[in-house]
């Protein structure tokens, strides 16, 4: 038996498990936190919106998923801090804050890049060490990043966007090789073309038409497709997965024309 790990019996069970989703209060950041909830872990959703939060809540309850919810803005580095502190035992933390504006890269000004960038990437970097540190000290956790095509594409009108994806995926990898040997699973999901708040006024017309026709599945992708991929990475089935960052894309990345 030296050298050799036996499966659990219920491999995507997170019943006893306590998850953190900061962003989870809509759009993907929701559909991840929802379906962890369905998997049995006990869940915190953080996010800016309080009213937002509370509406995720309540739409959650009525299909017996209780949350905890806290109002944090995750690119204030303090009150992050404060959060991960004052958090219980978390077993899981999910990166899904996220913003995005489409223009011409040298339209960009200095402020709309710090913007996303702070966002997109800083914010996700200070959670991942924040929350990491119990994880660390436990020898146990897992940790999943929002990436995106992005973070393996350029895409016009997108340039400051796709830069703090393809930093998604590269601090991914980093803490992974980083973390592994002292327990922690660090990975990323990098959703396709879907629907949300964050690309709704972007994802249209021409937009749209070119997401679909290059999406072999030929459609947008739901939300609540996202969410077994969250689940299989958060539990005990993936415990010899770290690194890996797995696109729910339609077979997007896979085609060539």
């Amino acid at each position: 038996m030296n050298g050799t790990h036996t499966p659990p019996t219920d491999a995507f069970d997170l019943k006893g498990r306590r998850a953190v989703v900061i962003g989870g209060g809509s759009g993907i950041g929701k559909a991840l936190a929802e379906g962890l909830g369905r998997a049995g872990a006990s869940l915190i959703v953080a996010g800016r919106r309080e009213a937002v939060l509370r509406a995720t809540a309540d739409e959650f309850a009525k299909t017996g998923i209780e949350v905890d919810i806290r109002p944090l803005d995750a690119t204030d580095l303090a009150a992050l801090g404060q959060f991960a502190a004052t958090a219980d035992a978390v077993d899981i933390l999910v990166n899904a804050q996220g913003i995005m504006t489409l223009k011409a890269a040298e339209e960009f000004t200095e402020a709309e890049f710090d913007r996303i960038i702070t966002t997109n990437l800083k914010s996700v970097y200070f959670a991942c060490l924040e929350f990491g540190k119990a994880m660390l000290a436990r020898g146990t956790g897992s940790i999943v990043n929002v990436a995106s095509l992005a973070s393996f594409r350029g895409f016009p009108r997108n340039a400051v966007y796709c830069m703090s994806k393809h930093g998604v995926v590269a601090l991914t990898e980093t803490l992974a090789a980083e973390w592994a040997p002292r327990g922690v699973r660090v990975n990323a999901i990098a959703p396709g073309f879907f629907l949300t708040d964050l690309n709704r006024d972007a994802l249209v017309g021409e937009r749209r038409a070119k997401a679909i026709g290059r999406t072999p599945m030929g459609r947008l992708g739901e939300t609540a497709e996202l969410a077994g991929a969250a689940v299989f990475l958060c539990s005990p089935a993936a415990g010899f997965v770290t690194g890996v960052t797995i696109a729910v894309d339609g077979g997007f990345l896979a085609t060539g024309m």
